[in-house]
């Protein structure tokens, strides 16, 4: 028994002293701790990446932004297979959606996500930044001050979004402890960060301009990029101020979006393609590329790195035949809307027994009857692409892409900024007949895959002096009617018809009149000048044991 205890005992002090030297001080294999990673190649980098990461959220991002921008207002119905498919887009299209309705919540979240994760970048940088390497060699500081630029660019774009669905959100620009629980900023709080945030990356030498951008780095931010955020913010935060809903110099920010449009018009080196359909044909090989696409996610379909398409080119696309689910089911009064002259109406929306080509050469007739898209039998052109430009005819298996910030948008921006400002009516029109121009002169009159296009009958080719007289806006002419109406014929399903609705102040009135002219899904039913801005999620308010509170027309 002696012998055995001794033994033990031994065996056990050995143990002991083994698993504290080699076992339990040694770092897991294959685990970096903060410092170490930074010491990585590429670690500063990465950081930039993962702040876009919520953006590549095809769900929480790209097909919630246009259902919220387009599908909750008069462009485009929810769609889907049947009123119970997507009853919570449908529910904010009524104008007075619950608290608990998902589609807000999806927002906050993906929102929140992505400045959570611009916070935590901007605090490592300031902390690790010299130590960074990038092939092999230490990172230019130059690089280093491009990626605090961009990043403090990202912040802005998702308290925007914010800003335009909930008015009043909790301000966060620093790494917060989990237990911490904030209330909601005001929007003048909101609308200074914002600015600080443009205004850095706008000063920042080493953050590029659009023109000077790579191939290779497409989809990346831009001094451009800022300059228009900038500028939308103003127009939307005038409005705001018009109407009474903020505090502040309505003027003044007309002025800052006529000066930040300004910059990028004049001194941006950008211009629009010549031709709209190479920015929505579906192969994407151009319009991404361009001198007009200033922001956007360019997405790929690589399954040997694990990038899928965007569910957007599914979730937007016919049923039946087509392979699409059915979404974002543009209305007829979107179609009412368009000149029948104007070849972007086709380019914008699909009618049923519409006919493209398949990429077997025969024929694939859109038949979008037997789902939530009877009454309106129309889908989007922008979320669609034809066979010839996807993997195995697989709808999620393209490069299909969105635009978040085109050089359309700059001109009107710049044009309305001009005639809010008391600007040149001559100079306003010269910048909204460039848009005008190239949809009615320059623009494709057939949709390439196409066999047939009902919104295609009656185009005709538009020569200079036609133009002129009969579809050029005129001095006489409502010129800023003619702008609002140009935003919706340019932008149309890309997520900007409620932005622009609730900064004009007609969000009601627009609403309930379509309501009561088509009355599909009640959509419009409960609108009212207390609809927005929209409630907040009470999951939120319940985490923050009541600091949170919610907005005081819900």
């Amino acid at each position: 028994m002696k012998r055995t205890i001794t033994y033990i005992v031994i065996t056990a002090f050995g143990l002991i002293a083994s698993c504290k030297r080699d076992f339990l001080e040694r770092d897991p294999y294959g685990v970096l701790d903060e410092t170490d990673y930074f010491k990585t190649d590429g670690a500063g980098l990465k950081l930039v990446t993962g702040c876009y990461q919520p953006m590549q959220d095809g769900w929480g991002y790209t097909v919630n932004k246009v259902a919220i921008g387009d599908e909750s207002v008069d462009n485009a119905d929810a769609g889907g297979s049947d009123p119970g498919d997507r009853p919570q887009t449908t529910e904010v299209g009524r104008g007075r959606p619950l608290s608990s309705n998902p589609l807000l919540f999806e927002t906050w979240s993906n929102r929140y996500r992505g400045i959570g994760r611009c916070n935590i970048a901007l605090d490592a940088l300031k902390r690790e930044g010299s130590n960074l390497v990038e092939n092999g060699a230490p990172l230019p500081s130059e690089a280093l001050a491009r990626y605090f630029a961009e990043i403090k660019f990202l912040r802005a774009w998702y308290y925007f979004d914010l800003i335009t669905v909930f008015k009043e959100v909790p301000l966060l620009v620093a790494v917060e402890d989990p237990s911490t629980r904030k209330g909601k900023a005001s929007i003048e709080e909101l609308r200074n960060q914002l600015y600080i945030d443009l205004d850095e990356a706008i000063a920042e030498p080493n953050f590029p301009r659009s023109s000077e951008l790579p191939d290779n780095e497409t989809g990346r931010a831009t001094k451009d990029a800022a300059y228009t955020l900038k500028a939308r913010a103003a127009l939307f935060f005038a409005g705001l101020m018009e109407q009474g809903k903020m505090e502040g110099d309505a003027l003044g920010e007309y002025l800052i979006a006529k000066e930040m449009a300004g910059e990028v018009v004049n001194n941006g080196q950008l211009q629009l393609l010549p031709d709209f359909q190479d920015l929505f044909r579906g192969d994407y090989q151009v319009g991404p590329f361009s001198k007009e696409c200033i922001f956007g996610v360019l997405r790929k379909f690589d399954p040997a790195f694990g990038l899928a398409g965007d569910p957007f080119a599914i979730m937007n696309v016919g049923r039946n035949n087509v392979g699409g689910w059915g979404g974002n089911t543009p209305t007829r009064d979107l179609a009412a809307a368009y000149d029948p002259a104007d070849p972007r109406k086709m380019f914008t929306i699909i009618s049923h027994n519409d006919i493209f080509k398949t990429s077997s050469g025969g024929e694939e007739i859109h038949n979008y009857r037997g789902y939530f898209n009877d009454y309106n039998l129309q889908q989007s052109r922008k979320a669609f692409v034809p066979q010839a430009y996807r993997q195995q005819n697989d709808l999620q298996r393209s490069n299909w892409q969105p635009y978040w910030i085109r050089y359309s948008e700059v001109l009107l921006i710049y044009a309305e900024a001009i005639i809010r400002t008391g600007g040149n009516h001559a100079e306003a029109l010269n910048y909204l007949n460039e848009v005008r121009h190239r949809a009615y002169v320059t623009t494709s009159k057939v949709d390439e895959p196409a066999i047939y296009r009902l919104f295609a009958t009656g185009l005709k080719a538009i020569d200079e002096a036609t133009f002129a007289s009969r579809y050029a806006i005129k001095t006489s002419d409502d010129i800023l009617q003619a702008i609002k109406k140009e935003r919706r014929f340019e932008l149309a399903l890309e997520g900007f018809r409620l932005y622009d609705l609730i900064r004009w102040g007609e969000y009601a009135n627009t609403m309930k009149a379509f309501h009561q002219k088509y009355g599909f899904a009640d959509k419009g039913r409960d609108a009212s000048e207390n609809s927005w801005p929209f409630p907040i999620p009470q999951i939120e308010i319940d985490r923050s044991n009541g600091v949170l509170v919610q907005n005081s027309n819900y």
